[in-house]
């Protein structure tokens, strides 16, 4: 059994529009902490979308423990990005 992780930055294209270096900082926050969430649970990034990531993993609960890490990481950065004005 492989289960799929699929994710995407809600808005980005209008992101990118309106502030584009900020728009690369933040995804590259984005990017390492899906990478590193994902990795911690045994699973691998096969994929870049571009503002997002594709992921397997060999067991379900291992890509669901993923999703909620990453998710409770990327609220973690939220002071950060309120600064930024991206939230």
């Amino acid at each position: 059994m492989v289960t799929f992780l699929f994710t995407d930055v809600e808005g980005s294209t209008r992101r990118w529009e309106a502030d584009a270096d900020g728009m690369r900082v933040a995804l590259a926050a984005h990017d390492e902490v899906l990478r590193g969430a994902i990795e911690a649970h045994g699973g691998w990034v096969f994929k870049h979308t571009g503002d997002g990531v594709c992921a397997a993993f060999a067991l379900p609960r291992s890509g669901l423990d993923a999703a909620v890490a990453a998710q409770h990481l990327l609220n973690g950065l939220q002071p950060e990005l309120w600064k930024q004005g991206w939230l």
